[in-house]
């Protein structure tokens, strides 16, 4: 892994001339892009990943061809940018950016036409992703185009105490923009039990645009997402449908089980929405089934790779694959049917989640708890995709393992 940016320049010129196919760019390298660095390495795609700490996963995949540290944009913007240009500038060919976060998504978004000079960006203009990560102006879309979501109101343009009075209780407060919220409070939404509850919650977070929505589902299995990648003739070149089994932090944390399951509805709405507001590119649509309406509700639109994008991979939706080839040779043939079955864990989430649930308060992990985890998994068959263990990529695996043992712990709210 290179902290020094010139290094860093210098070995991508070295590593990638040689190459035949255009390079990728993945950052954050965490989780998500070490299945994005597997997915095209595999392929024989030279991959550049960046991050900001030299933690991720990803960086220490035998598939990343040049590994480095980088700026967080929200930190240092222009800093990243300017990186990226270096990098541009030192490849033979344009590569293909791949954001894992949405800070990553907007940096490179908002500067398309600079780094056009040397990359392809293969998802919408800034404009259309801004309707669609700004969760106000998404659900008021939402409302206007008849898409079923839960019951939503709009902190900061209604009085606290009037939507405290109309709301129904437990409720949830979430930022309309995700990433510095989940930053400083380190979850992405926080529950209010009572209307003392939602009115401390206002008080305290009320310096981020707010939501308050209802809690629809009946359970954790509730949540489903259609994955797709819509090409940039506007049609669906693969479509992956998953549902949640498990997460953690387990009030509203992020995946940590999740399994494969086609429901024909929800591909159908997803990509009807993705349509409606003109979205092209890799994205994740979230859905809850809400039991009283008998109905899939949206939550949420991420457009980018996701946690457990490793999952539709395995399944035969290979989705960064599909974007980096209608990137670079065009006209993608579509993905067939997905694989049903299968199940993707993030053990170090799953185990921790384990633990909680039987009261376990110390929050290290012991050696049991990896070797009957991974024991599971060999009995299982191959029905387990597993988000960092990978025979034939086994590094990223020991740094997690090694990372256990670190006072400080990579986050990343993916």
């Amino acid at each position: 892994m290179i902290d020094d940016y010139r290094e860093l320049v210098a070995a991508v010129r070295e590593k990638t001339d040689p190459c035949e196919v255009p390079a990728a760019v993945v950052f954050n390298c965490h989780i998500t892009g070490l299945a994005v660095a597997r997915s095209l390495g595999r392929r024989g795609v030279p991959v550049i990943g960046l991050d900001r700490e030299e933690n991720g996963y990803g960086l220490h995949s035998r598939y990343t061809t040049v590994a480095g540290r980088c700026p967080y944009p929200l930190d240092d913007e222009r800093g990243f940018i300017d990186l990226l240009m270096e990098i541009g500038s030192a490849l033979k060919q344009k590569a293909v950016l791949f954001p894992c976060l949405d800070e990553w998504v907007f940096a490179v978004a908002r500067h398309a036409s600079e780094l056009s000079e040397y990359f392809i960006l293969p998802f919408s203009d800034v404009e259309t992703v801004e309707r669609i990560l700004d969760k106000n102006l998404l659900y008021r879309k939402c409302e206007e185009r008849g898409i079923p979501i839960p019951r939503t109101f709009y902190v900061n343009e209604q009085s606290s105490e009037q939507i405290a009075s109309e709301i129904g209780y437990p409720c949830i407060v979430k930022p309309a923009l995700q990433r510095e919220f989940t930053n400083e409070f380190g979850e992405k939404v926080l529950r209010a039990e009572s209307r003392e509850d939602f009115l401390a919650l206002c008080e305290r977070a009320g310096h981020h645009a707010l939501l308050a929505q209802e809690i629809v589902g009946a359970g954790i299995d509730s949540f489903y997402s259609l994955c797709s990648y819509i090409g940039r003739d506007g049609q669906a070149k693969g479509v992956f449908v998953g549902r949640k089994l498990e997460q953690y932090p387990p009030d509203f944390g992020t995946a940590c089980l999740v399994d494969s399951r086609y429901v024909e509805e929800i591909v159908e709405r997803g990509v009807d929405i993705l349509k409606q507001f003109g979205y092209h590119g890799i994205s994740e649509v979230e859905f809850i089934y809400d039991e009283k309406s008998r109905d899939f509700k949206l939550l949420d639109i991420n457009t980018r790779v996701w946690k457990w994008i490793g999952l539709p991979i395995q399944a035969g939706i290979d989705l960064p694959w599909l974007a980096y080839a209608d990137a670079v040779f065009g006209n993608v043939e579509a993905a067939g049917r997905q694989r049903d079955g299968l199940r993707w864990v993030y053990l170090k989430d799953y185990i921790a989640l384990r633990r909680a649930r039987a009261g376990v308060e110390e929050t290290t992990l012991t050696r049991k708890d990896w070797l009957d985890l991974i024991a599971g998994q060999a009995e299982s068959s191959g029905e387990i995709v597993d988000a960092v263990l990978s025979s034939d990529d086994p590094e990223p695996f020991v740094q997690m393992i090694e990372s256990l043992f670190t006072k400080r712990q990579y986050y990343c709210a993916c």
